[in-house]
């Protein structure tokens, strides 16, 4: 008993399919060659929208006092006081850090 499936029938099916699917597929691929920048994205996203810390904010980097110097999309830049020096930390690694800042007392 042969196939009834020719290959002409074989190259139709394929191409209905991947002119029907084929735009889902490709951003799929690209969504899991880009996952981990995409979140590193979201993560560095949510620190330069959020309104907890702020430009010249005085906190407490892992116990250290630091001033924020400036708030950017990709990186973050710290004064530390302790050392007089210049923390640069990316964003999407902000939460690897212990961040404290001091409330107003009333």
């Amino acid at each position: 008993m042969e196939s009834a499936v020719t290959p002409e029938a074989m190259e139709t099916l394929l191409q209905l399919f991947i002119g029907k699917y084929g735009m889902f597929i490709i951003v799929f691929m690209v969504g899991i060659i880009f996952k981990d920048t995409v979140n590193n994205f979201i993560d560095g996203l949510a620190f330069v929208v959020g309104n907890d810390f702020n430009p010249d904010d005085v906190i407490f980097i892992n116990g250290r006092k630091a001033r924020i110097v400036r708030i950017g999309l990709r990186k973050s830049i710290f004064y530390m006081f302790d050392k007089e020096t210049k923390l640069v930390i990316e964003n999407e690694r902000i939460k690897e850090f212990m961040m404290e800042k001091e409330i107003p007392k009333a």
